[in-house]
């Protein structure tokens, strides 16, 4: 998988496995097997150096918002691109913005974003 990280900004090469995808929908029961589900994504997120950092605090996921503008397939090659798009203080809570984004072609197929909450 290569990568490239810059600021606030990794990107990484990912492909979807068929067996996979497959296997995480039968044990979700979601229908047809052979579609890779928006939220089949969440297994990318930990595979960001950007996301590691914060993973291993103790954050709160507050929100997600999920953009989908094509259907991805399986085991085919896209470029996921992840930022953090805003990190604020407010009072005693940092607020984390993650932004999750999936192309191929320079074409944009899926943006997830997600907000972390961290008691400072």
């Amino acid at each position: 998988m290569h990568y490239c990280l810059k600021d606030g900004h990794e990107e990484k090469e990912i492909i979807f496995n068929k067996d996979e995808v497959m296997a995480y929908n039968q044990y979700f029961n979601q229908y047809p097997l052979n579609k890779v589900p928006p939220l089949y994504c969440a297994k990318l997120w930990p595979k960001f150096k950007l996301f590691q950092q914060h993973a291993k605090r103790n954050i709160l996921l507050k929100e997600t918002e999920i953009n989908q503008l094509n259907s991805l397939k399986m085991n085919e090659t896209y470029l996921a691109h992840m930022y953090i798009a805003e990190k604020k203080k407010i009072k005693k809570i940092m607020k984390y913005t993650f932004k999750l984004e999936i192309t191929k072609n320079s074409e944009n197929y899926i943006s997830i974003k997600q907000i972390f909450l961290e008691h400072i």
